[in-house]
């Protein structure tokens, strides 16, 4: 009987003691920090991994423009054609031609041109 009584005690200060943290609720997959984007730290990475490359957005390459430095992306940012081709939109070349950029990668690239696309 006591040993019954300690098997419930022991159950119900287990039940009561503990609580249970989903660790993709406290980090969510989806989560995109777009809380402070700069040139250097959120958008050039993008671009030299997905635009900057063989054949594409450089010098000598197919694409218009030289996305290698920041004076070639701002020019597009300026003409107005980067956010459009990123967001796929009809009326413009869609950028990268092999598929869409990450919806985090279009968030940070659209926070940092709605900030004045610094060279930060």
């Amino acid at each position: 009987m006591g040993l019954r009584f300690l098997g419930v005690g022991c159950l119900l200060a287990g039940l009561c003691g503990c609580t249970y943290i989903n660790e993709e609720d406290l980090y969510p997959i989806n989560y995109c920090d777009t809380a402070s984007v700069t040139y250097s730290g959120s958008v050039r990475p993008i671009i030299e991994l997905n635009c900057a490359v063989a054949g594409c957005h450089v010098p000598g390459g197919d694409a218009p423009g030289d996305y290698t430095s920041y004076t070639g992306v701002k020019e597009r940012v300026d003409d107005g054609s980067l956010l459009p081709s990123i967001n796929q939109s009809p009326d413009a070349v869609a950028m990268p031609p092999y598929g869409m950029l990450s919806e985090c990668d279009i968030a940070k690239i659209t926070e940092w041109v709605q900030q004045g696309a610094p060279q930060n």
